[in-house]
C-alpha cells in the first residue's frame, strides 16, 4: 500500500484557499463545507495518482488538476514524499496569474 504525500501549502496558497472559503460562506452558510470537501476529494484523486495529472509547468514540474463542483485549479508538486501546494487558482480569474510560479 502507497504511503500518502504530506501536503504543505505555501502562504499564497493557503491565503487563497481560507479566503475562498470565507467568501462562499458568506454567500450560502454551509457553502463553504461544500467547497472544502471538494478540495478535500481533490486531494485524494492526487493522493492516488500524484503524477497523473496535467503538468502545468514543464521546468518546476508543477501540475493542475480541477477541483470536481467549483471553478478552482490546484497547482501542486510532488517532491519526495511531499504534496506541495502552489496555488488553488480561481479559474474565472485571469489565466496570467496562475503562472506565477
Amino acid at each position: 500500500m502507497q504511503k500518502e504525500l504530506e501536503i504543505i501549502f505555501s502562504d499564497e496558497a493557503k491565503n487563497e484557499l481560507d479566503s475562498s472559503y470565507f467568501y462562499y460562506e458568506e454567500q450560502s452558510v454551509g457553502l463553504g463545507k461544500r467547497f472544502i470537501r471538494d478540495i478535500d476529494n481533490t486531494f485524494e484523486s492526487i493522493q492516488l495518482s500524484p503524477k497523473g495529472f496535467q503538468l502545468f509547468n514543464k521546468k518546476n514540474k508543477s501540475r493542475q488538476i480541477p477541483l470536481s463542483v467549483f471553478p478552482f485549479v490546484i497547482i501542486y508538486q510532488v517532491k519526495k514524499r511531499n504534496l506541495i501546494i502552489l496555488a488553488v487558482f480561481q479559474t474565472s480569474r485571469n489565466p496570467q496569474g496562475k503562472t506565477r510560479k
